[in-house]
């Protein structure tokens, strides 16, 4: 019998909570579908463009305070006075021009087709269409947890704040920008808990969707 064979230029997109194990998944998804992982890429690419850093393109993706507003306030000794005064704040309208560029990143690297995008929101950038597949990764808490502190040797209660800020800044920025409730399984094709499955059930679950959905009738 002969094995079938799938639609190539297919996208899939990956978002996930913080300690979902998101690249481990898409690392693994991209081997098993001969695909490339577009992760950090994406944010050299758009910081090479604007003269920016890697992380500063990161940052104002996820809608997170700059580098240099984080510590001025962790200073604990400075006012909103000598904070405003002080930090090189990154203007609305280059934070807009970072969001920009990372979409058009996200639609040009998607044209090309065979691809798995890590983040930047890539499913709502992208919208519907016929040759995307939309991933979420949860997990249970303490799973992602002891993932993180295993990965980062970080205290406990740094983790859950790291969590808990993450995964907020995550939903406002995709219900602020794009009008999507992020984690919600309507705005996606597979909601996988890695917590579960393991990182290797989860990366057959999403090639095996890919293959589904495309293979011919």
């Amino acid at each position: 019998m002969r094995r079938r064979e799938w639609r190539r230029d297919v996208i899939v997109t990956i978002s996930r909570e913080y300690g979902a194990a998101g690249l481990a998944v898409g690392d693994g998804v991209a081997s098993a579908l001969g695909y490339e992982l577009y992760a950090d890429q994406l944010s050299e690419r758009v910081a090479a463009k604007l003269g920016t850093s890697a992380r500063e393109v990161s940052q104002i993706a996820a809608a997170e305070p700059s580098l240099p507003e984080r510590l001025l306030a962790g200073l604990g000794e400075g006012t909103a006075e000598v904070i405003s005064a002080r930090a090189p704040r990154l203007a609305d309208d280059f934070d807009e021009s970072v969001r920009r560029e990372i979409e058009a990143d996200v639609r040009e690297r998607a044209a090309q087709g065979n691809v798995v995008i890590l983040g930047r929101h890539a499913s709502a950038i992208l919208g519907a269409r016929p040759d995307l597949v939309r991933v979420f990764l949860c997990g249970a808490l303490e799973w992602r947890v002891a993932r993180i502190i295993a990965s980062f040797g970080h205290e406990r209660a740094r983790v859950l704040a790291d969590i808990e800020r993450i995964d907020a800044s995550r939903r406002k920025s995709a219900k602020d920008r794009y009008k999507v409730a992020w984690s919600d399984a309507r705005s996606y094709d597979l909601t996988i808990d890695v917590s579960r499955l393991g990182i290797k059930g989860a990366v057959a679950l999403v090639a095996e969707a890919v293959r589904l959905g495309n293979a011919p009738a």
